[in-house]
């Protein structure tokens, strides 16, 4: 229960800022604002202030801004209408409220870093070496220091790592300290051809994927893939992705039950790498803060690239539609993956919220009619030939739109609800199974 009502928080708080900008930009332009809603369908609450009648309406998934003369076959050139307004001024209307996503996600990717980060990583010993060119080294080498700087953490040897400079390390083999040195070389060696220890443990399940539909958890250790052992996740990796079937059967222990689960293989659209949806465990756990200067500069990155990585996702999904049924997630899926960020902690709970903003900001800027992307799409179209399109095509336009809308709603909730169902069937049968034995 209080998941539901922190992700309707978290939803509300997005839904009120994209309609805010709406708001603000179309009170900056002279245009009169009757309605401003959170949620649709019938009201619940509602109170009337600078004559717009604010209100929160059953349907918590979405809002709306009604304005004066926005639909079609309203007066176009009453005073304060919106299409008394000029092509360019209702374009930036309609993308202000995408604008403000971007703004809020921006905020508070820059504000968690200002409060502290919560990260897990590996511990300095090495798991794996994949070249040769480093033949002082050996597997389970504990690496104590690089270049006189203390090592706790694996990810720190990138940081210390000298690209231009002999790097003088210190290691522990079997209770003798080693001293050593190697050549220049680049900080992501130490993820490329020199790797962690990492055991074939669970991290974290990623929600509607293979595994979350099978039932699997976090700390589950994977013994075998398809009847051949495994003891590190590099080996596990390699005998999911790279195998003939579509099919894996997986050896799972969780504590000290042993069973089987057999799942079907998805595709990454990124990658097209076959995955099952899980995430390394990472022994580590710690936390750091930054400074204004570094907070900005690291928010702004994360933004940038989370953005690029999910238009990269989209144009692969548009190109394979048959991968939207594993990717496309609604509310339901949002629900399960704020019941993850909260146990992880605030900081978390903040990037994931910038995250889901940045997404709404996404999908309203896609050129569907009723959507903010199809209005801006519409004011350009008018820009260009001078002239609005015509009030049948525009109605038609929206119906389509309004159409395509609800389709996608309909069937993220029904795949949201299926996967759950065959989650938790799986493991009800799990707890059965485990109690025979």
């Amino acid at each position: 229960m209080i998941t539901i009502i922190g992700a309707i928080i978290v939803l509300g708080i997005l839904i009120t800022v994209h309609e805010m900008g709406h708001f603000i930009a179309a009170r900056s332009l002279g245009v009169i604002v009757e309605k401003f809603s959170l949620g649709f369908g019938p009201r619940l609450i509602s109170f009337k202030k600078w004559d717009v009648d604010f209100r929160i309406s059953l349907i918590p998934l979405g809002g709306y801004l009604k304005m004066k003369g926005e639909n079609p076959g309203e007066e176009t050139d009453e005073v304060g209408s919106y299409k008394s307004k000029k092509w360019w001024e209702r374009a930036i209307i309609a993308f202000s409220g995408p604008l403000a996503n971007f703004l809020l996600a921006l905020f508070i990717f820059i504000t968690s870093f200002l409060i502290g980060r919560n990260y897990e990583d590996f511990n300095p010993v090495i798991g794996r070496i994949n070249s040769t060119n480093y033949a002082e080294l050996q597997v389970k080498d504990r690496i104590l220091e690089l270049n006189d700087n203390e090592i706790t953490t694996w990810t720190q040897l990138t940081k210390f790592t000298e690209s231009e400079n002999d790097n003088k390390l210190r290691i522990i083999r079997e209770d003798q300290e080693i001293e050593m040195v190697l050549p220049p070389m680049e900080p992501q060696i130490w993820f490329l051809d020199i790797l962690p220890e990492a055991p074939s443990i669970i991290g974290d399940v990623t929600p509607g994927y293979p595994a979350y539909k099978a039932g699997l958890m976090k700390k589950d250790q994977i013994l075998e893939v398809n009847g051949t052992e495994v003891d590190n996740w590099y080996d596990m990796r390699e005998l999911i992705t790279t195998g003939e079937n579509e099919n894996i059967e997986l050896k799972i222990q969780r504590g000290d039950q042993i069973f089987l689960k057999s799942m079907k293989l998805e595709e990454n659209i990124l990658d097209e790498n076959r995955i099952i949806g899980i995430i390394q465990y990472m022994p580590l756990k710690f936390r750091e803060t930054y400074g204004l200067i570094e907070s900005i500069k690291l928010g702004s990155i994360t933004t940038a690239t989370f953005i690029v990585l999910n238009y990269v996702s989209l144009y692969k999904l548009i190109s394979k539609p048959g991968a939207i049924k594993q990717n496309l997630g609604g509310p339901v899926m949002i629900l399960s993956m704020t019941k993850q960020s909260a146990e992880k902690g605030i900081d978390t709970v903040l990037a994931f919220m910038a995250a889901i903003s940045l997404v709404l900001m996404i999908m309203n800027l896609l050129p569907i009619p009723i959507l903010d992307g199809g209005h801006i799409f519409f004011c350009f179209i008018e820009g260009i030939f001078r002239k609005p399109l015509s009030l049948k095509v525009q109605t038609i336009s929206q119906n389509i739109g309004l159409l395509i809308l609800m389709s996608l709603m309909i069937f993220a909730f029904f795949n949201d609800f299926s996967k759950i169902f065959k989650r938790t069937e799986s493991i009800n049968e799990q707890k059965i199974m485990m109690e025979q034995q």
